[in-house]
């Protein structure tokens, strides 16, 4: 059996610890091996140590964790046609069927038959991990796994909020972000990559300008990416 190496939730309050594990492959017509090239850090893997997931997730340790990852597709199966062997690409963080109610609906979310890497199975910290093919997208050629990887949850979570005050805010109006810390600085460059508005932010610290340049050509290109994901752009 091929190891690699992952780094594990072996009991709560405990530390995280470095193992050998089986390298997943591809069993099922959807399935896609992505070798990962960035997993984010989220505070939502503190919780998991701290035993706050154990119960809803009911997860079997041990367990690779990291939710927020992006790499290059090592293998898939023989049905997946929108990404090959090669191609960079950021997950979704979960795990869809697309055939329940809800992800027929475009609620996918809510999916029946979801699963969560790195949550109730195996994540990102590891040199491998296994997933779907309506869980991966293409990301830019200008962009790196390793710098867009957190994005997968702290962006997408922005970028909805965002997005949703992107379609009110008009070049006469003023948008105003509260707090600029983790979540806060992704919201304020997608609101100056997608509207006219000007936005003022508000936050706790030494009184400063506060001065954002026009979006770069690898930020606007991750932003379409994330567009493209949600259905937000044509």
């Amino acid at each position: 059996m091929n190891t690699m190496r992952a780094v594990q939730v072996v009991g709560y309050h405990e530390g995280l610890k470095m193992t050998e594990a089986p390298i997943p492959e591809v069993a099922g017509a959807w399935d896609v091996v992505v070798k990962i090239g960035g997993a984010g850090v989220c505070r939502t893997d503190l919780h998991i140590l701290e035993g706050q997931w154990a119960e809803k997730s009911q997860v079997e340790l041990p367990y690779t964790i990291g939710h927020e990852n992006a790499g290059w597709v090592h293998a898939v199966g023989s049905a997946v046609t929108n990404v090959k062997e090669g191609d960079k690409v950021i997950l979704h963080p979960l795990i869809t069927c697309g055939l329940c109610r809800a992800c027929r609906s475009g609620d996918d979310v809510h999916c029946e038959n979801s699963r969560f890497p790195g949550i109730d199975t195996h994540g990102g910290y590891a040199e491998y991990l296994l997933t779907s093919a309506r869980s991966v997208v293409k990301i830019d050629d200008s962009l790196e796994p390793a710098d867009v990887a957190a994005l997968a949850d702290a962006g997408l979570t922005a970028y909805h909020a965002a997005a949703k005050a992107a379609k009110r805010l008009k070049p006469r109006d003023t948008c105003v972000v509260i707090g600029a810390g983790g979540l806060g600085h992704i919201g304020i460059q997608v609101l100056k990559a997608l509207t006219p508005s000007r936005i003022i932010v508000v936050d706790r610290a030494t009184p400063q300008r506060w001065s954002w340049p026009s979006p770069s050509a690898r930020t606007k290109a991750w932003w379409r990416t994330a567009a493209r994901w949600s259905g937000c752009w044509p």
